[in-house]
């Protein structure tokens, strides 16, 4: 959400975050360095009594200062410390400053005792300095997973500058923070154990401070409950708090729920699922919460490992009789024709992409799903709340609840589930837009697919059934037969527009896709640039995978926890492979300027479609070569014997 800070605003902003990261570098260079040699100096020089009450009193304002500093209070507090409205987006810049200046005067106001006890020489004091800078990397990495640009203060000062409101991200469950809750403070905790230099001040600080370290997170644990609730809970259950040697493994045990498994949308991912899960004699129920289908063309491309997977319900050939089969795509530089990314010499049965429209490919496969007596598509149901236990999850749908054993979200880039399982993602714009239309005739251009990459922005065209095709323009707005015309040179009947559409491309990533029993499919799961028609076919390829993890869980009383880590390892890495894939097209299409269209010109005809990356292109473009991307090319053994298919 865009702000409207003015310029005065901006750059108080910029001061306040340099002034945090000073104090922040400040701190972590004092710790370090006064850690390593065991608190032995400080400005104040007191002994006895006295320096021991302030060295306390030192300890305890960290302690508890940082504590209240989280707490509503604290928060309401540093609200006050920046003027002209600044106070709640710096938050997290006030914060960090704050605690750096509580680190710093610690370390630089420490009245030493001393007394030296231990001071290591040779490979003993380089061995325990190793595990300390270890130590200082695990907390660096901890701190990243969590979020660097909340923990270090970024987010404040650069969401004011940029003109936009802070966004706070749900809790991490990825990286360090899937073997232990609390990651962060524990390797704060062995920072203080490895530094090398014993002094009684070392181990008071190191007494003090672990116990510090091990129960202040249960308070930001009893407010992560407070503001996360059910999902933070089962995260709780399944993570340990600080020993990652005792992970907790929440049994998931069999359901006797009415539904096998509930669907949460009815697009072409969902509809997909449930055919493959009805074809199994699983019982399904579908929830769609639009009650009328969109009609305009939206995604018209599937790949040949999506025919495959049509194939197994028999519907390839249905598809096919539907739809284009495009073999051919030719692709047009600022000056002149650049080479053919051609489909036919692929591996396979189906040697082309199939251009058809996805209300087609709805409709067919809504009529596939509703041929299996096992499954109902509810249309019109929204679901407003989840909650999952060990033995089921309930949905309230429409105001009323439904029970289901697995529960699986294809309910798009919105996810109304991924939301609800206050699931962390990333996200990245791309930066460029584009307007797309669909036009009656075929402009001359036959069934082959033509891009026309110009110094004024990229020009896309396929194929369409009924002798129509597909336009996108590199732009943000104006006339798709004005643009095309200058661009090309290709004359396109105003009249013969059906339809006018545009779109930003971007991308999301989950951090997880596989939450108890609740798995994500397709866009509710990742978002890529739909420049390649990368993403509806990658939906596809989760959709079976999918369907293979829960008949192994619920038929073949398969390892639940093992399938669904299964499940969100491999097809986290396929989709993200897929919309690097995707971005790196779409990247070098968008260029503009004359260089730099000479320069895209020159990496196409003398790189990509000479040489050994030519006989690569077909398969790349048809996502034949994206690892795992299908149950045919599943590389791990141990899976497909989880799955029952070695």
């Amino acid at each position: 959400m865009k702000t409207n800070h003015g310029m005065a605003q901006r750059w108080i902003a910029v001061v306040y975050g340099l002034v945090s990261h000073t104090l922040f570098a400040a701190s972590v260079v004092v710790m370090f360095v006064s850690l390593h040699r065991g608190l032995s100096s400080g400005w104040v020089h007191l002994h006895g009594v006295a320096a021991w009450m302030i060295n306390l009193a030192l300890l305890a304002q960290f302690a508890f200062g940082h504590s209240w500093l989280l707490s509503d209070a604290g928060r309401r507090f540093m609200v006050m410390l920046a003027p002209c409205g600044l106070g709640k987006p710096l938050a997290t810049t006030i914060f960090a400053a704050l605690a750096s200046l509580q680190l710093l005067l610690v370390f630089l106001f420490w009245c030493p005792s001393e007394v030296l006890w231990v001071a290591p020489e040779g490979w003993m004091k380089n061995s325990l300095t190793n595990a300390y800078i270890v130590s200082w990397l695990l907390l660096a990495k901890s701190m990243s997973d969590a979020g660097l640009d909340t923990q270090i203060g970024i987010l404040g000062w650069r969401s004011v500058w940029r003109n936009e409101e802070p966004v706070y991200k749900p809790f991490t469950r990825g990286g360090l923070f899937k073997w232990v809750r609390q990651p962060i403070y524990l390797s704060f905790t062995l920072i203080l154990w490895t530094a090398p230099t014993w002094t009684p001040d070392h181990l008071v600080l190191a007494l003090l401070w672990t116990v510090y370290c091990y129960v202040a997170p249960f308070i930001k644990e009893k407010r992560y409950r407070r503001w996360y609730g059910d999902a933070f809970a089962r995260y709780q259950k399944r993570v340990p708090y600080w020993n990652p040697m005792k992970p907790h493994v929440p049994s998931l045990v069999c359901s006797d729920a009415e539904n096998e498994v509930a669907i949460v949308g009815g697009g072409p991912v969902g509809l997909l699922l449930a055919c493959l899960l009805g074809q199994r004699g699983m019982r399904v129920v579908v929830l769609e919460k639009a009650t009328v289908r969109e009609t305009w063309s939206q995604a018209i491309g599937i790949t040949p490992p999506s025919l495959g997977i049509l194939s197994r319900l028999g519907l390839d050939e249905v598809f096919v009789a539907q739809g284009v089969p495009i073999r051919d795509c030719h692709v047009h530089g600022q000056n002149g024709f650049l080479g053919t990314a051609s489909f036919r010499q692929i591996e396979g049965q189906h040697r082309f992409v199939l251009s058809l429209p996805q209300a087609v490919t709805m409709e067919l496969l809504e009529a596939e799903a509703l041929r299996h007596p096992t499954v109902k598509i509810l249309h019109g149901a929204e679901v407003t709340a989840k909650k999952q236990d060990q033995q089921g999850v309930t949905l309230t749908v429409n105001g009323e609840s439904i029970r289901a054993a697995y529960v699986v979200a294809c309910d798009g880039h919105r996810s109304r589930i991924r939301e609800l399982l206050r699931m962390r993602t990333i996200t990245k714009s791309y930066g460029c837009h584009f307007i797309m239309g669909d036009f009656d005739g075929d402009g001359g251009l036959g069934e082959d697919a033509h891009l026309f990459f110009t110094s004024k922005g990229a020009v896309e065209s396929f194929p369409l059934p009924h002798r129509r095709r597909r336009w996108i323009v590199q732009a943000s707005e104006g006339s798709i037969p004005e643009l095309v015309q200058q661009r090309t040179g290709i004359v396109l009947d105003p009249a013969a527009q059906i339809d006018q559409h545009a779109f930003s491309p971007r991308r999301l990533d989950c951090e997880q896709i596989a939450d108890g029993r609740v798995l994500l499919c397709g866009d509710a799961a990742h978002v890529m640039s739909p420049i390649g028609g990368q993403g509806m076919n990658t939906g596809f390829a989760d959709a079976e995978l999918a369907a293979e993890v829960l008949h192994a869980i619920l038929r073949k009383r398969g390892d639940a926890a093992q399938l669904l880590a299964d499940y969100d390892r491999i097809r986290r890495r396929a989709a993200s492979i897929a919309a690097t894939r995707a971005a790196l097209g779409m990247g070098l299409g968008v260029w503009t300027g004359p260089w730099r269209s000479w320069l895209r010109d020159f990496i196409f005809r003398q790189c990509i479609f000479k040489g050994p990356l030519a006989r690569h292109i077909g398969p790349w473009f048809a996502m034949q070569s994206i690892p795992g991307g299908t149950i045919e090319k599943l590389a791990c053994q141990q899976m497909r014997r989880r799955l029952g298919l070695a």
